[in-house]
């Protein structure tokens, strides 16, 4: 994401406003007419009057007002958003979308609703066994966590509920769906509770990811009134008060036949999709599509793992190739430090000779104590040459710090 950002300056803003209408200008600067009106306002421009344009058509001569002087800003700055597309990525997710279409072209048929739960798929005959051993609660007949599809609807809508099922699990078998059964059922959790997430479920896998269904059905629940009081029998004076006693709310729960069928990640509990029944058509009809679109999720996150784990790499080479040639710049740039060194060192010896020539061309008047240390300015040449590196035993064999200076 990168930002963009547009001036608009008063007087060019105006000339345009008044040589373009609103609506074509708006549109080269991807705003709408609202947002460019607004604009002129916080910049004071004078906008062409209703009927400008007409009249222009028509041949009239429409005289353009001057811009007057105002204590507004001239200048208008807007910073947009920009999203930036992945190209190699909507590339790949396009490539994987058309080849699991082909492979789900092979065997693509339409669904046949079944004349009896018999009938029905393997996988719906596991959710038909699931709601038989439910108990009826808080209105509602709940399986939840036991299969790859979660039931919790009226007893009235039970065949519709199971009809829904075969249903997703035959759209989900046609994409090549992978059904897992083989998980012990969730234990039952009170009503706002949240799930644990790391605990394998039964769900369905397509394309790397897993997916159950819960189709569930609203059911509201009221509070019922509290019993009137019993009479009070007349009470001696003095008798003890009679102890208080709690009573629990009891509610009243009522089925409204409106039904959800949802898809969700088993691994996050996050709703992928969710269909429900509305005037342009019922849940059947859109079956089909909610799983073609958590099929195509699945792909697209199954694609940008892939992407970011190739990248990963990619970067993680470009990391070690870059280490290495720090490395060996380190290295070269050390050998250069050596080398200007033995360059000083060399100067220093090829100074301490030049110096011992000329002391030894002027015997006769030069200081005597430096014509006594001609033997010495030759070792110490000699010592500080890099091509001579003679060895020095008076500096060489006693060290910088004094081994002997403290106990600790």
């Amino acid at each position: 994401m990168t930002l963009q950002k547009t001036t608009f300056e008063r007087q060019k803003l105006f000339d345009e406003v008044w040589a373009t209408p609103v609506t074509k200008l708006a549109n080269d600067y991807g705003l709408s007419d609202v947002g460019l009106r607004k604009i002129c306002v916080s910049l004071d421009i004078p906008m062409p009057p209703r009927g400008h344009w007409a009249k222009l058509a028509a041949g009239k001569k429409v005289p353009k007002p001057p811009l007057h002087q105002t204590t507004a800003p001239t200048t208008y700055e807007r910073v947009t958003n920009i999203v930036e597309v992945d190209k190699v990525l909507e590339e790949r997710v396009t490539k994987a979308r058309d080849s699991a279409t082909d492979v789900g072209k092979i065997d693509a048929r339409d669904y046949m609703p079944p004349p009896d739960p018999s009938a029905f798929s393997s996988q719906a005959k596991l959710v038909v066994r699931a709601m038989k051993s439910t108990k009826f609660d808080e209105g509602a007949l709940s399986s939840l966590g036991v299969t790859w599809a979660d039931i919790s609807v009226s007893p009235g809508l039970a065949e519709r509920a199971l009809l829904l099922a075969d249903r997703f699990a035959h759209e989900a078998e046609m994409l090549g769906a992978k059904f897992e059964n083989a998980h012990p059922p969730l234990p039952p959790h009170r009503r706002g509770m949240r799930r644990d997430t790391g605990k394998k479920r039964n769900c369905f896998a397509l394309h790397g990811q897993r997916f159950f269904i819960y189709i569930r059905e609203r059911i509201v629940q009221e509070l019922l009134p509290l019993p009137p009081p019993k009479p009070e029998k007349a009470r001696r004076a003095g008798a003890p008060q009679p102890a208080w006693e709690y009573r629990p709310p009891e509610y009243r729960y009522i089925p409204t036949g409106k039904v959800y069928a949802s898809i969700f990640d088993a691994a996050t509990y996050y709703e992928s999709c969710k269909v429900e029944d509305t005037p342009r058509g019922a849940i059947e009809v859109k079956v089909k599509k909610a799983v073609q679109s958590a099929a195509d999720s699945a792909i697209r996150r199954k694609v940008e793992n892939e992407v970011r784990a190739e990248r990963e790499l990619a970067r993680r080479k470009k990391a070690q190739e870059w280490e290495a040639a720090k490395a060996n710049k380190d290295s070269l740039l050390a050998t250069l430090a050596g080398f200007e060194k033995m360059a000083k060192d060399l100067d220093r010896a090829r100074s301490l000779r030049r110096l011992m020539e000329e002391i030894a061309a002027h015997q006769d008047w030069a200081p005597a104590e430096l014509v006594k240390s001609l033997e010495l300015m030759a070792r110490m040449a000699d010592w500080v040459d890099p091509l001579v590196k003679a060895p020095w035993p008076e500096i060489d064999s006693v060290g910088d710090t004094n081994p002997f200076g403290s106990l600790w």
